[in-house]
This record gives C-alpha cells, structure tokens and sequence, in this order.
C-alpha cells in the first residue's frame, strides 16, 4: 500500500528536515505541536495543536507541508486574519486561542501523506521558528471488508457448483458402466440355456435311438 511504501521516505526527510531546516527557518522549542504521528484512514480528519511558548510577540502561524510535496497549508495572522491555501480548500478548520491554534484537516486523501510542521513568525526575529518534529502524516487506504465477503462468497458457490458437476459426472459414469453390465451378462445366460438346450436333446436323441435298436 501506498502509506506503507512512504513511511521510510517520510522518516528519512523528517530526519533531513531536523538536520539542515533551510535558511528562512529554525528549530527551536519556541514552538509545540502535537500529536507526533497520526494514521488515518481516507475520508477520516485530524487535529493538529500548534501552541508558541515565547513572550515575544507573534505575527503569525504557518502549517507547512515539507517533505513530500512542499507547500503551504494555512496562514494565521496575530490580528486571526488567515489564509487557507488551495491543496487544503473547503477541508481545513483552525480556532485560535492567543498564541495556541487548533487545525483540524478533514476528508484526508493518500496524497495527504507528509510531515506537517507548524512555522512561528516573531517580529523580534526574521527566521520562522518551526516545531523540531513536526506531524507525520500516513493517510492508508480504506480495508475493503465488503468485497472480500463477496469474493469469499462467490468462491463457495463456486466449489459448490464444482461438486454438484462432480457428482453428476460420477453418477452418469455408473449407471453406463451398470447398463453395459447387464448388457454383457444377457448374451451369455442366453448362450449358456440354448447350450444346455441343445446337450439335452442330444442326449434325448442318443437315449431314443439307443432304445429303438
């Protein structure tokens, strides 16, 4: 499955990520989010907080994509104008709360999949101040249960279908095999009453000519 197949390539970028941020970011424990890993199912939401822990003042969040597809996801400002950007359009709902933020994704697809980061903006800094782990995302697909019941169905019908054949064959064979049986078995009671027929009427012959002399 796809999310399986990610989760390495996931690891390894969230490990780069870690190791070389890029040079409009740092990473600090300015900035908290949770949950650490999440792994939905299609169509299923998440929720993810994002909490800055810093007593400058704020200009705003970012929730960035950064590994798979880099790009962004929304934007809050410190006045809570936000940006929703279009990859996440009609599916993405955040409150705000001071300097903590709840986001909540939904209807999450296989293309979701990826490190989702949470990026603060300080005016005392010109560097974003971004979460150290992030959130990993691993959207598997939906179990088709249902199918599988039809599959496992239609192959009992099957081999039902496959026996009643069988029997039927086996059945046809042996009433063959039993009529060439008695077919067999006529011709020679027949053949053996005319043989005795014909030894008694010689005998009978032998036994009247012998009289007659």
């Amino acid at each position: 499955m796809l999310w399986i197949s990610c989760f390495p390539t996931a690891s390894l970028f969230l490990l780069l990520f870690m190791c070389f941020p890029g040079q409009n970011a740092k990473t600090s424990e300015v900035v908290e989010q949770s949950p650490l890993y999440v792994n939905p199912q299609q169509g299923q939401s998440i929720n993810i907080t994002c909490a800055l822990k810093s007593s400058h003042e704020d200009e705003g969040f970012y929730l960035l994509k950064t590994q798979m597809q880099p790009e962004r996801v929304l934007y809050v400002s410190s006045q809570n104008g936000s940006t929703i950007f279009p990859a996440f359009a009609n599916r993405l709902e955040f409150s705000k709360e001071e300097k903590k933020i709840l986001i909540t994704l939904h209807n999450l697809q296989k293309n979701d999949s990826d490190v989702y980061v949470c990026a603060g903006m300080l005016k005392s800094s010109t560097f974003l101040s971004v979460n150290r782990s992030g959130t990993m995302v691993l959207v598997k697909e939906v179990e088709q249960t249902h199918c599988s019941n039809n599959s496992w169905g239609i192959y009992g019908l099957i081999i039902v279908v496959a026996l009643l054949f069988f029997a039927l064959i086996c059945c046809t064979l042996y009433r063959v095999d039993m009529k060439k049986y008695f077919q067999k078995r006529k011709p020679n009671a027949v053949y053996e009453d005319m043989s005795y027929s014909s030894r008694r009427n010689t005998l009978i012959r032998a036994n009247a000519y012998v009289t007659d002399n």
